[in-house]
Order: C-alpha cells, then structure tokens, then sequence
C-alpha cells in the first residue's frame, strides 16, 4: 500500500508541471532532479523556500518547501518552480520574490551567471533586481560583489521521498505555526505580493545582508 502511494507520488512529480495552472508554454518534459537552493555568511545559513501560500523565506535545513525544480531555458534563462507549493518563482518591480500559481515570462524568468566563487546568481532581465533572501534589494552589475544571500549554491535533494507523499498532514498546523495553509493564499498574502513587501525569513526571522 505505502510502496504504491509513493510509486504514484514519484509519477505525479514527474508530471506535475502538466498539472499547473496557467502552464508556461516554455516548460518542455525535461525537468532535472530536485534542487535545493542554499545561500549562507559566516553566522546563517538558509534554504530558499516556495511555501503553498506564496511567501518565499529561508530554512537553515532542506524541507520540502524548499525542494525545487529548475529548468534551463535557452541563452542561460531558468524557471524555477516549488515541487510542494506548485507555484513559480517570480519577482515583482521593487525586487521582491514570491511564489505565483500564474507563469509570466517577463516576472517568472531568471539569468542565471556563476561567480568565480562557484556560486550561481539569478537576475530578472525585465526587473534588473538579484533573488535574494536578504533585506536589501540590489540590481545586478557585472563585475561588482553581490550581496552573500543573494549567491547560491545548488545542492541535490536528501529528503526522503516518503516526506512528501505524506506531506499532507503539514498543510493543517494551528495558524501562527509558520506552517502554509491549504486553503491557499489569503486576501493578506496576495496584497503583500502586489505590494511588494519584503519577504520572510524562518519564523519571522530575516538575515541581515552581509558584507558586501
């Protein structure tokens, strides 16, 4: 019975992008493996995270909020997508980052450069902003320093897969927890979005930017 259900979960992975609303015509059957996208300093360390209601944050630890897909468009272009949340990764006009049920080639498409360091970044060419899970907001200038939370390292998944055919029960933790909801984005998330308010961090809890 569980082998089954999570033979099914694995199957409904390996289509899930055909169940999105609003498909993007750009995303193809060539999806990669799942991706955690860390970023870190010399005193924190996150996880960039797709929650179901759209809020983007950071984990210290890879959870399943946090596993991603990341497609490869032509001339360095990626989509990134949350594997639980089945919302794409999108910014808006000031810089801010968040999760969005509805694909927008000029919000929900990223650059991505790597650094000398190894570390990669991403950039919308329509925003010119970097992702970044840091307080600042800053546009991408070749051959300047970005900012430590706005580098990322791309690690392989080491979530069991049971984690997330059983994922279910996580979606109904009391209000307050941290925890996303099922019910979907609330009328106070998708203002914050179209407001373009910072994103979170953990429980409340954002990193300052680091040295620059």
């Amino acid at each position: 019975m569980l082998g089954a259900r999570l033979g099914l979960w694995v199957c409904t992975l390996g289509c899930a992008v055909h169940a999105y609303p609003n498909t993007s015509p750009l995303l193809g059957s060539s999806w990669g493996g799942l991706t955690h996208l860390y970023t870190a300093t010399a005193r924190n360390s996150y996880h960039l995270q797709i929650h179901r209601d759209g809020h983007v944050d950071g984990s210290p630890q890879q959870t399943i909020y946090s596993a991603l897909m990341i497609r490869s468009e032509d001339a360095g272009f990626v989509v990134i997508t949350g594997v639980v949340s089945r919302r794409y990764l999108c910014m808006d006009f000031r810089g801010n980052i968040f999760g969005s049920h509805h694909f927008s080639p000029e919000s929900c498409r990223f650059r991505q450069r790597t650094l000398e360091n190894g570390y990669d970044v991403y950039h919308s060419p329509q925003h010119r902003f970097l992702v970044s899970l840091g307080r600042a907001k800053r546009a991408f200038l070749p051959g300047t320093n970005p900012p430590p939370y706005a580098q990322f390292l791309s690690r392989r998944n080491e979530i069991p897969l049971l984690h997330f055919a059983t994922a279910r029960p996580l979606w109904t933790r009391a209000p307050g927890r941290g925890a996303p909801s099922a019910a979907g984005p609330s009328p106070a998330s998708l203002r914050a979005a179209q407001l373009g308010k910072p994103s979170r961090l953990g429980r409340g809890q954002e990193p300052k930017p680091g040295p620059e």
